[in-house]
C-alpha cells in the first residue's frame, strides 16, 4: 500500500497534476458555493454571536454539516473530472499515484483558503482567538478526511452519478448511521453490560471524533463526563490527539485504497 504512493525523486508530475487541479478546482460550482457559504456563514457568527465561544459553536455545526459535504462533493467531483482521459493519462510515463496525491494536495490547499473565509470574520467577536485558530487546524484536518472519501468514491465508481451516490451515502452514514446504531444498540442488555463498546464505536468515526473534540476544546463538555468508562475518559482526556490520529488512520486507508484501485485499472 505504502509502495502504491511512492513518487517519483523529483516530484515534476507530482507538481505538474498540483496546479492542474487547483485551476480545475477553483472554477468547480461546487467550490464556487462553498465559498459563498463560507462567506456568508462566516459572516453570519461574527454578527449574531456574542463571543468566540459562540461563534466558534456556530462555525462548528457549519463544519459538521457543510464543510463535509462540500468536501465529498469536491473530492468526487475531481476524481471524475477526467473521467473520459483515464486511458490517456494513465498511459504516460508518470506514476498514477502523482495523479492521486496532485489531486488530494491541491483540494487541500484550496480547502483550507476557502476556510478562512468562514474564521477569519469570527477573529473579530470579543473573546480568545487561539480557540478559533485551533478549531480551523481541526476543521482542515476534517476536510481533508472528507476529500479522500470522495476521491475514493469517484476512482471507485464506474461512473459520476455512482460516485456521487456512494459518497453522499458514506456521508450521512458517518454523519447519523454511527449515532443510530448506538441509539439502538443500547436498547440491548447485553451490549449494555459492555460500555466501552459503544466509545469506541463513536472513536472510529472521524465525524464524532470532531465534535468531542471541538466540544471539549470549548468548555462545552462537563468534565465528569469523563468519568462515564475507561476509554471514555481517555478519549476525553487525549480529544485532540485521537482526533488527529483516527483521521491520518481514514487519510492513508483510502488513499492507500484508492492508489491500488488506480493501479489495477485498465480501460
Amino acid at each position: 500500500m505504502i509502495a502504491a504512493l511512492t513518487i517519483t525523486s523529483n516530484g515534476a508530475p507530482l507538481q505538474a497534476m498540483l496546479w492542474r487541479e487547483v485551476r480545475g478546482s477553483i472554477s468547480s460550482r461546487y467550490f464556487q458555493v462553498f465559498c459563498a457559504i463560507a462567506l456568508v456563514g462566516g459572516i453570519a457568527a461574527t454578527v449574531f454571536a456574542e463571543d468566540t465561544s459562540a461563534a466558534g459553536l456556530f462555525i462548528l455545526q457549519l463544519s459538521l454539516y457543510c464543510v463535509s459535504l462540500f468536501a465529498v462533493l469536491l473530492g468526487v467531483n475531481s476524481a471524475r473530472a477526467e473521467s473520459r482521459e483515464w486511458p490517456l493519462l494513465f498511459s504516460q510515463p508518470i506514476p498514477r499515484s502523482a495523479f492521486l496525491l496532485g489531486k488530494f494536495i491541491a483540494l487541500a490547499l484550496i480547502f483550507a483558503s476557502a476556510l478562512l473565509l468562514l474564521f477569519l470574520p469570527a477573529l473579530f467577536t470579543a473573546g480568545r482567538s487561539l480557540h478559533l485558530a485551533q478549531l480551523y487546524l481541526f476543521t482542515t484536518e476534517l476536510t481533508c478526511v472528507f476529500l479522500t472519501l470522495g476521491l475514493a468514491a469517484g476512482f471507485l465508481a464506474r461512473e459520476r452519478v455512482q460516485g456521487l451516490i456512494l459518497a453522499l451515502a458514506a456521508w450521512l452514514f458517518l454523519l447519523v448511521g454511527f449515532d443510530l446504531v448506538a441509539l439502538f444498540g443500547a436498547h440491548f442488555p447485553l451490549l449494555q453490560k459492555v460500555p466501552d463498546f459503544w466509545a469506541a464505536l463513536l472513536m472510529v468515526n472521524p465525524l464524532d471524533a470532531f465534535r468531542i473534540q471541538a466540544l471539549f476544546a470549548m468548555e462545552q463538555i462537563p468534565a465528569e463526563a469523563a468519568n462515564s468508562t475507561p476509554l471514555a475518559a481517555w478519549w476525553l482526556a487525549h480529544p485532540g490527539l485521537w482526533f488527529v490520529l483516527i483521521s491520518i488512520v481514514w487519510m492513508s486507508g483510502l488513499l492507500g485504497l484508492t492508489a491500488q484501485r488506480l493501479a489495477r485499472w485498465e480501460e
